[in-house]
C-alpha cells in the first residue's frame, strides 16, 4: 500500500516538472521597416510586400504573449497622408507669394514718398519704438530714395520660418536725394504677419543707406 502511494506521488511530481519546465507554444511574428522608417510586424511571411522580405527578421512569440500590433495603411490613409504634404507644400508658396508681394507694396510706398501709409506696415515692435510723426520727418530728412521702379527690386527671395515668421532677401535699387547713379545693396528684411499681413521692421528702413 505504501509503495503504490509512493509511486503515484512521484508521477504526479514528474508531470508538474514537465508542465513548469516545457516551453509555451510559440509562434512566428515577421518584423519590417518600409521606407519611411515605420517599423511593421506580419504572423505570416505572405503579407510582406516582397520589396521588403530580404530584410525580415523573423521573432518567435508565445501564444499567449500580447502580440504587436500590425500598422497597416490603406489607400485612404495613404491619400491623406499625401493631400497633407501638399496643403504644406501650398501652404509655403503662399506665404512666400504674399511675402514678396508685401516687399513690394512697402518698396512701391517708399519710393513715391508716403510716408503716412507706409508707417502702417510697420511691424508691432518698431511702431512701439518710433511714432508715426517721428518716422514721416526722419524719412524725409533721410539723404537718399528709392531708384526707379524697374530697378527697384531684384533678384527677390523669401525664407519661410514659419506662418508667422519670414525673411525676404533682395538687391535693392537706391539713389543719392542729389542725383547721380543708382546703387544696388542686398538687404534683407524680418516679415512678420500681423492681423492679417506682411509688416516690416521700420527701425530697418530708417537705417537704410548708401
Amino acid at each position: 500500500m505504501m509503495g503504490r502511494m509512493i509511486g503515484t506521488w512521484t508521477l504526479m511530481v514528474i508531470l508538474a516538472l514537465l508542465f513548469a519546465v516545457s516551453p509555451a507554444r510559440a509562434k512566428d511574428i515577421y518584423r519590417w521597416v518600409d521606407e519611411k522608417g515605420t517599423i511593421h510586424f506580419a504572423e505570416d511571411e505572405s503579407e510582406v510586400p516582397e520589396e521588403y522580405r530580404d530584410q525580415l527578421e523573423k521573432k518567435s512569440m508565445k501564444e499567449d504573449s500580447k502580440t504587436p500590433k500590425v500598422k497597416k495603411q490603406d489607400g485612404k490613409g495613404a491619400r491623406e497622408q499625401s493631400a497633407g504634404k501638399k496643403k504644406e507644400t501650398i501652404n509655403r508658396n503662399k506665404i512666400e507669394a504674399d511675402v514678396i508681394e508685401s516687399v513690394k507694396t512697402i518698396l512701391s510706398l517708399w519710393k513715391d514718398g508716403k510716408y503716412n501709409l507706409l508707417y502702417d506696415h510697420g511691424d508691432q515692435k518698431s511702431r512701439t519704438s518710433v511714432n508715426r510723426e517721428e518716422f514721416e520727418r526722419r524719412m524725409k530728412r533721410k539723404g537718399i530714395g528709392l531708384a526707379s521702379s524697374w530697378e527697384t527690386l531684384r533678384d527677390i527671395q523669401v525664407e519661410v520660418k514659419s506662418a508667422t515668421l519670414a525673411y525676404a532677401t533682395a538687391r535693392v535699387g537706391y539713389k543719392s536725394a542729389k542725383g547721380g547713379e543708382t546703387k544696388f545693396r542686398t538687404e534683407t528684411y524680418r516679415m512678420s504677419f500681423e492681423k492679417g499681413i506682411w509688416k516690416i521692421s521700420l527701425t530697418k528702413i530708417l537705417s537704410a543707406g548708401l
